[in-house]
């Protein structure tokens, strides 16, 4: 099973009108669900938005949540780049999916994170 943002907000937050199903869901299916990248960038886009702790709750998330090893790696260290550095959430997640490579931009914010970046302007 997939599980869109709508039912991981579901499980995360204090309250929603949705809690009680998704709770049932997962209690039914533990083990069976997956999620993705793009569900995670939303979930981080929230927690921005809300002033969440972002890597406490894809912490919270992928204990209930399966995703494969380098889903869980990239979305990490995302949120710690958004976290300690910052990062706006797509910034952060383009490091992220970098690892060790070059990055081709005109945004100077990656080599805030360590990341070589090859100039795009001149």
């Amino acid at each position: 099973m997939f599980a869109d943002t709508d039912f991981i907000l579901a499980l995360v937050k204090d309250t929603d009108w949705l809690k009680e199903n998704a709770v049932n869901i997962l209690k039914e299916n533990k083990g069976k669900i997956r999620t993705s990248v793009s569900v995670m960038i939303e979930m981080a886009l929230m927690c921005k938005k809300f002033k969440v702790n972002t890597m406490n709750t894809f912490a919270h998330i992928f204990e209930i949540i399966d995703v494969d090893g380098e889903t869980y790696s990239v979305c990490m260290r995302a949120a710690l780049y958004i976290e300690k550095y910052n990062l706006n959430v797509f910034d952060a997640f383009h490091a992220s999916f970098c690892g060790e490579d070059k990055i081709i931009s005109s945004d100077d914010v990656y080599e805030s994170v360590g990341i070589y970046r090859i100039r795009l302007e001149k």
